[in-house]
């Protein structure tokens, strides 16, 4: 994985002020975004294996 810069991390939200929906969709925002990143990284390390045999093939 990547090395991000040093970034303050916000305080979380009072989540108890905020609406059932606003939750919500907060949540199935994170659950999409959490399976983009996994495909990210299953197609990386497909594509680092797919290097890997490439070069054993050549030699």
């Amino acid at each position: 994985m990547p090395d991000f810069p040093d970034t303050p991390i916000p305080p979380p939200a009072n989540d108890e002020g905020r609406s059932k929906e606003d939750l919500l969709a907060e949540i199935n925002q994170l659950r999409m975004e959490n399976a983009y990143l996994k495909k990210l990284e299953a197609l990386v390390q497909a594509q680092k294996q797919q290097r890997v045999t490439v070069r054993k093939k050549r030699k």
